[in-house]
């Protein structure tokens, strides 16, 4: 029977050594669980293009320093490769999580004393969107960078519904705001908030909420939802950074202010939605 290494190519007749002689890549898993093979395509993939680039490499032009040390082969060059690639995927980990933490203390800081903020600016995070359930958040990005302040509430509640698979209903239950995806919520909060430089974000309207102890008209008034006694339609909402403090995004109503988005009050809903922030992240508050 003949048998080929999946990164090499090496052919092997019977017996097939555990590990190739050549690559030194895992012959085993091959030949006794076929279906390994799909389960570690990414691993797999990631082998062969890393045995051609060294291939590719000519060592001729490098000079043994001594002769006693022992020669590396290609098969004690992969494992540290993917060791240093692991260290570099950890260290990315981490590094969102201190960016994070950072966000949250001046948030905090700001709250107490803004003028503890006028030398600290804060860092840009490229890497932070993401996604529990996959969605791709480029597009409410590039709405957002361009201040395309309508278009990129629009587009936000459309991710909303289809993350809650609500499109046909094109409405919000408890239960939906309830169970939203933590990850997911916290990335539509962070990016409103970071291409808005504070103004539009739920961080922003949460903390006006709480300053108000949840009185939603007061609340209505400040973020300029209502005009007077008259509440307003969403048409006449204020698309630009010359809104209130607040203002948007809107997602504990959508046609009017005094309406919902499904069977509970648009008060309720806010609630839900606090809730649900504070239970996906640290609270701004002690």
């Amino acid at each position: 029977m003949r048998f080929q290494c999946p990164v090499c190519d090496f052919d092997y007749q019977k017996p097939i050594p555990e590990t190739c002689v050549v690559c030194g890549w895992d012959l085993q898993i091959h030949l006794s669980i076929p279906e390994n093979l799909k389960q570690d395509q990414k691993s797999l993939d990631w082998a062969k293009q890393t045995w051609k680039r060294l291939q590719t490499v000519d060592i001729s032009k490098y000079k043994t320093i001594s002769k006693s040390k022992k020669r590396l082969t290609v098969a004690d060059l992969l494992p540290r490769l993917e060791s240093l690639e692991n260290q570099l995927q950890q260290a990315t980990l981490e590094r969102q999580n201190l960016e994070n933490l950072l966000t949250e203390i001046l948030h905090y800081l700001e709250t107490i004393n803004p003028e503890l903020l006028v030398n600290i600016n804060p860092p840009s995070y490229p890497d932070f969107p993401q996604s529990e359930v996959s969605i791709d958040y480029s597009s409410l990005s590039e709405l957002l960078a361009n201040g395309d302040w309508k278009t990129a509430d629009e587009y936000t509640w459309e991710l909303i519904l289809y993350i809650v698979e609500r499109e046909a209903e094109k409405w919000l239950r408890p239960e939906d705001i309830e169970q939203f995806p933590c990850a997911d919520l916290n990335t539509i909060n962070w990016l409103w908030e970071y291409y808005s430089q504070g103004l539009f974000s739920l961080t922003s309207q949460w903390q006006i909420f709480y300053d108000l102890e949840g009185d939603y008209p007061k609340f209505c008034d400040q973020v300029g939802w209502c005009r007077g006694e008259s509440w307003l339609y969403y048409e006449e909402l204020n698309f630009t950074l010359n809104a209130p403090l607040g203002h948007l995004p809107i997602i504990a109503w959508r046609k009017r202010a005094c309406y919902g988005v499904g069977n509970a009050a648009p008060n309720e809903n806010l609630s839900l939605i606090f809730s649900r922030l504070s239970t996906c992240s640290k609270p701004f508050r002690a």
